[in-house]
């Protein structure tokens, strides 16, 4: 069924202009812009997900999607073998500000939600998730083996990838056991999947949102400047506007750092080549990022004294093999 259909028949929604926006197919009515998901079993993620959206709404974020009812007053219509969710888009954003204080303000409407979700919190939960998706990793290459097709270069690179996890599982360990300082910015709260500069778009979507730490979405942060050649400068810009409102505490720089010594981003390049998708555009991305690796973990080297941050002041550590 095409989302023309969908809107008209299940929801008395007549769609007039076709539009794209952040790459998803919507369609204008009425002053609104309309777009469909699929659930795909996600009903539980997609209804927390769908109360984060409504509550940042009421507190000024309009430029949210909003999951609408149908004609039946049901969050989810099935059609055949699907269940669909379709969002209401009424404003969008067009100002572009400093994205440090806009990051630190959508974190502090976060932390005003009360009620901790239960299938999209990741807070406190780092430890478990990383340690469970380094095991799963090392379980599927091991499966992979036997294979001819499989990239030898995947199994160059496992045992970079294996020791930087557990590099960071360790620096999170012992900053979760032995770091008390930390202050309110420390509690969970409203932030993004992966976060990728979302407050600054036209539209914030709903399937992006998580429940987390506010270290989390700064991390992706950094990490997105330091493989994108982002200078310092520009990082400390984002700090400077971010802890004028949310001033960081030493336990938050140590999540911080924690995370973006967690390879995720050579994970992401890893998994398309493990799942038998396109190999040819696999491997160029794993190539891709194990020449930008280099820089990374040059760019990583020294990192409080390039954020501007005392470490020897605040007694904090790095890990000495990036030295």
């Amino acid at each position: 069924m095409s989302l023309r259909e969908l809107l008209t028949n299940y929801y008395q929604i007549h769609p007039e202009e076709k539009l794209v926006i952040d790459g998803r197919t919507g369609y204008l009515a009425d002053g609104f812009v309309y777009f469909n998901m699929e659930s795909r079993n996600l009903e539980m993620i997609q209804m927390e997900q769908a109360v984060l959206a409504y509550y940042l709404m009421e507190n000024g974020f309009r430029h949210i999607a909003l999951p609408v009812k149908n004609m039946k007053e049901e969050w989810f219509t099935e059609y055949k073998t699907s269940t669909y969710l379709i969002y209401q888009v009424s404003d969008r954003n067009t100002v572009k500000e400093s994205l440090g204080r806009n990051l630190a303000l959508f974190h502090e409407t976060g932390s005003a939600y009360y009620y901790e979700p239960q299938s999209i919190s990741s807070y406190g939960e780092w430890k478990r998730l990383w340690t469970d998706k380094l095991n799963l990793f090392e379980e599927r290459i091991a499966q992979l083996t036997t294979e001819e097709t499989v990239s030898p270069t995947i199994f160059d690179v496992l045992p970079y990838i294996i020791g930087m996890s557990e590099n960071a599982i360790q620096y999170l360990r012992e900053t979760e056991e032995n770091e008390a300082r930390y202050t309110e910015v420390d509690q969970g709260t409203i932030a993004f999947l992966r976060f990728n500069n979302q407050v600054e778009r036209e539209v914030i979507w709903p399937d992006e949102l998580g429940f987390d730490h506010p270290a989390r979405d700064i991390a992706e942060y950094i990490r997105n400047c330091l493989l994108s050649g982002q200078s310092d400068n520009v990082l400390h810009e984002f700090f400077r506007d971010y802890q004028a409102i949310r001033p960081l505490s030493v336990f938050s720089w140590r999540l911080i750092y924690a995370r973006l010594l967690f390879p995720i981003h050579f994970f992401d390049a890893v998994e398309p080549l493990i799942n038998g998708e396109n190999s040819q555009t696999g491997e160029a991305a794993l190539y891709k990022m194990i020449k930008l690796q280099e820089v990374y973990e040059e760019r990583l080297r020294n990192f409080y004294e390039k954020m501007e941050i005392d470490k020897e002041a605040f007694e904090l550590v790095e890990v000495d093999w990036l030295s």
